[in-house]
């Protein structure tokens, strides 16, 4: 009996690291920022710090990539600020303004080492900041990056489908796909077309 307890405890714990061991991949994904949190990461970089010292103010973002003013807002009221945004009920009191647009957001793969592709996160925004008066206190335009090696079999993970810009381009081919392969397949045609009229012309000659 106590032989056959401790086959059925060996058996289960032999279970239990072997789903861990397939658990692995799918952790080692989630360690790394998918592209929809290094959106929001560059996101921060970019506008965290513009409001300074103002305290309240009314937050107007695009409809596009909606959890970019997720992370914004969070951040800022963790910080204890008040924001107003557009879809906010009630009145809204006159305060400081901030508005961005988004100009460009870019997943790109390149290839890497063996299973793994080179990841670039590129998202550029345009913002004003402007005063309860409506006087201008910032206007500029930053441009960031994110990048990283990662697993080719974790790509999928990172992405998600419902927002388009996650979705990341296929990496482009090495050289030989770029440039060796159009020079044969054009090298090809030509001898193709060349041995067409060869033998056409040889059966003239011949009269045929």
């Amino acid at each position: 009996m106590t032989n056959r307890r401790g086959t059925i405890t060996t058996g289960l714990r032999t279970g239990a690291v072997l789903a861990c061991l397939a658990l692995m991949p799918r952790w080692a994904a989630l360690a790394q920022p998918t592209n929809l949190e290094a959106y929001q990461r560059l996101a921060l970089r970019c506008l965290a710090e513009v409001p300074e010292t103002v305290q309240a103010f009314r937050l107007e973002a695009p409809a596009q990539m909606p959890y970019l003013r997720t992370a914004l807002t969070q951040r800022w009221r963790e910080e204890g600020r008040v924001l107003f945004l557009a879809d906010s009920l009630g009145e809204r009191p006159a305060t400081a303004r901030l508005r961005y647009e988004i100009e460009e957001a870019r997943v790109a793969y390149a290839r890497a080492r063996r299973k793994q592709l080179a990841r670039t996160v590129t998202l550029a925004l345009r913002y004003t900041f402007t005063a309860a008066d409506g006087h201008l206190l910032r206007e500029d335009r930053c441009r960031d990056t994110l990048t990283d090696t990662i697993r080719r079999s974790d790509r999928a993970a990172l992405e998600w489908e419902t927002f388009p810009e996650t979705l990341g381009e296929d990496p482009r081919g090495g050289w030989m796909r770029r440039y060796l392969e159009p020079a044969i397949l054009a090298a090809a045609t030509a001898l193709t077309v060349y041995l067409f009229f060869n033998i056409r012309s040889q059966r003239t000659n011949d009269g045929v």
